[in-house]
């Protein structure tokens, strides 16, 4: 085999690798490291390009072993009209230079081959290290109204696909952190004083931390006002209190904690103690709240001890 006719078919095997590598990209750069499963996909898309067929045998023969001699005519024909020419000649006719030129053109192929494919390998362990590392994440949940930080009085409920829910709170700049390996992130965020939400966001590495604006409850807001502010028209009071809860809601005062049991009260009860001008209603916190339409219809609170110092 003549040393140019040698290079062009070197060339050959190059573009064919080239051509491959375009539909099945994580083919190894080196036809000699390929093996049963590749040759099968080459078979396959010699085929669909050009319409042709070569066995397995002659693949080793030829494309993983050296040999004296080339290939057919016919062969080499096909070879070239699966890189894009349309037979051996034209191919070597494309790829015709001058000696010193060839030397130097093939010498940047082999810089471009031993220098740009390991380079290609770093980026590609870069870029599935940096993806096998978990998404980490920030929300900071803020007053819709005050925009201020809410950094108590929030139930941060994290959902996971095939695995329990956990549970974060609020620091106190209202922000919580995460980790997670899944591409869909899912929280339900409720709190007594605001209106319940569920996000959802696809991850992004660009987007490390995110605002969140929430909604208050009114009624629990008005409630928890109503508590601490003096009155003067009581009457108005029971009024506001009256439109805004169910004749028949349940409403529940829970024990503080290292107290078992709860006290249930009707409607007029509730409406009863809160417009009784004690100081212990100054300490009165919503737990939760239900409605049914736009009104009340189950209400729980807690009491604390009124210091006598206050």
């Amino acid at each position: 085999m003549a040393e140019t006719e040698k290079t062009y078919f070197h060339l050959l095997k190059q573009q064919v690798v080239c051509q491959l590598r375009e539909t099945y990209p994580a083919l190894a750069n080196d036809v000699r490291d390929w093996k049963g499963k590749e040759i099968q996909y080459f078979q396959e898309d010699l085929m669909r390009r050009a319409n042709g067929r070569v066995s397995e045998k002659w693949f080793y023969n030829h494309f993983k072993t050296e040999q004296l001699r080339l290939p057919r005519i016919d062969m080499l024909n096909l070879l070239s009209q699966y890189v894009g020419a349309e037979n051996w000649e034209v191919f070597k006719a494309e790829h015709k230079i001058e000696s010193s030129e060839h030397r130097s053109l093939l010498l940047k192929k082999a810089y471009v081959f031993w220098v740009g494919v390991p380079l290609c390998l770093v980026l590609l362990a870069m870029f599935y290290y940096q993806n096998s590392q978990p998404y980490l994440y920030q929300f900071c949940f803020v007053n819709a109204y005050s925009q201020q930080p809410i950094n108590g009085g929030l139930n941060i409920t994290v959902l996971q696909n095939q695995q329990s829910p956990y549970y974060l709170d609020p620091d106190q700049e209202g922000c919580v952190q995460l980790s997670t390996y899944e591409d869909e992130l899912r929280l339900v965020v409720k709190g007594p004083y605001y209106q319940t939400d569920t996000i959802v966001r696809l991850m992004d590495r660009g987007m490390t931390t995110e605002k969140v604006i929430l909604k208050t409850n009114d009624y629990a807001w008005m409630i928890h006002v109503f508590s601490k502010s003096k009155v003067t028209d009581w009457e108005q009071r029971r009024l506001q209190l009256d439109s805004m809860i169910l004749d028949e809601a349940r409403i529940y005062q829970m024990y503080e904690q290292g107290h078992i049991g709860m006290e249930l009260y009707n409607k007029q009860e509730f409406i009863d103690k809160l417009t009784t001008p004690i100081r212990s209603l100054k300490n009165i916190e919503i737990l939760d709240m239900l409605y049914s339409g736009d009104k009340i219809r189950e209400l729980r609170f807690r009491q604390s001890k009124v210091n006598e110092d206050e």
